[in-house]
């Protein structure tokens, strides 16, 4: 004799999964969360003489990864793009593979990075498919690939961009928690 179990009766279940799909412990509020900046340098995809060295950065991990190592393929939102003789840009992941992904940049010219509070909302601002070009004095604004039901939110500014050399150094601070657009902790 066969016993059917109607799919409803994992529902509960289900729903706890999706709330909690960015955090290891249950949580079902944003966690508090304190500013912290990352100073990161990024060479050039497109250079063959800097191949081995970290060329693109995850930000649900907040960490460099080398685009050609083994495994990484997908595992990273924006890589520093641009071949010898050519301007650098910032390339999200779906248009390096030209896979359609959630990745994106906002660039926001003028804007001042400590004061930026909140992430542009909608696709609408987001380049997913496209390089952006570098621009000096402008901030950027990148969302996560999707992990689960989750994107990450974060603001980099190019501290220094050299065409030359194929490299960004940048600052970078990034909200840990999911699909929370705020890019600057809530208040005590």
């Amino acid at each position: 004799m066969r016993f059917y179990r109607s799919p409803l009766h994992l529902a509960p279940a289900l729903a706890v999964v999706a709330l909690t799909a960015c955090n290891d412990e249950p949580d079902f509020g944003f966690d508090d969360w304190e500013l912290a900046y990352d100073t990161v340098t990024l060479y050039s995809a497109d250079r063959p003489e800097l191949q081995g060295l970290p060329s693109a950065y995850d930000i649900l991990a907040t960490r460099t990864i080398r685009v050609e190592d083994s495994g990484a393929t997908g595992n990273w939102d924006f890589a520093l793009t641009g071949a010898a003789g050519e301007p650098l840009t910032l390339t999200p992941l779906g248009a390096y593979f030209e896979v359609e992904n959630n990745a994106g940049l906002a660039t926001l010219p003028g804007e001042d990075f400590e004061g930026l509070e909140s992430a542009p909302s909608g696709n609408a601002a987001y380049v997913t498919d496209d390089a952006v070009p570098l621009i000096d004095g402008a901030v950027f604004v990148i969302r996560s690939r999707q992990s689960g039901n989750c994107m990450s939110f974060a603001k980099l500014e190019p501290l220094e961009i050299d065409d030359a050399a194929g490299t960004m150094t940048f600052q970078l601070s990034a909200n840990p928690n999911c699909n929370d657009t705020d890019l600057v902790p809530p208040e005590d």
